[in-house]
């Protein structure tokens, strides 16, 4: 049985979503966006900007370290959020084998959820939607894509469909 669920995709995709769906099953979630989230709020800065700065600091494995000081060897985890290969191999060094779960949406559809969302850190424009997306994928979110177990295509998918969905792969992963 694998253990460790990472789940990757652009913002807005719906990675939080399935997470959050994949906890309810009875994992522990954990976010790399809390993760930076909380030390922009320390150092007094955006989280766009701590992301990119934690990893100018400390290397591309840097947010995924940071998470690890959290996370026990052995339990069931789901970690929301993953945006390198180097991070799930920082996740298999520590926690074995990683379940790597992409999830897809249109840009359309990705733009109108994250300016439905209310969070501090989302696009006031989308111009600043278009920038977010080069920053992710900079940080080598495109590189996931081809590393991923399976994708999710999360265009018009309600919840109770994620759910099914999410619900046959894990139990393929028994």
């Amino acid at each position: 049985m694998i253990n460790v669920l990472a789940v990757a995709g652009l913002p807005g995709s719906g990675k939080t979503t399935v997470a959050r769906i994949i906890e309810r099953r009875g994992y522990l979630y954990y976010s790399l966006g809390d993760v930076v989230r909380a030390e922009a709020e320390r150092r007094g800065l955006t989280p766009d900007k701590t992301a990119v700065t934690m990893r100018l600091e400390r290397g591309r494995k840097a947010v995924i370290y940071e998470l690890l000081k959290s996370v026990k060897p052995g339990e069931k985890v789901v970690i929301d959020g993953i945006r390198s290969i180097e991070e799930v191999e920082a996740l298999e060094e520590f926690l074995g084998t990683v379940f790597l779960i992409y999830v897809v949406a249109s840009r359309k559809v990705r733009y109108q959820r994250l300016t439905g969302r209310g969070r501090s850190d989302d696009p006031l424009s989308f111009s600043q939607f278009l920038l977010r997306d080069l920053r992710e994928l900079r940080f080598g979110l495109a590189d996931l894509l081809s590393r991923a177990d399976y994708i999710i295509v999360n265009e018009t998918k309600s919840i109770e469909e994620l759910e099914q969905e999410i619900g046959k792969v894990l139990l393929e992963l028994r």
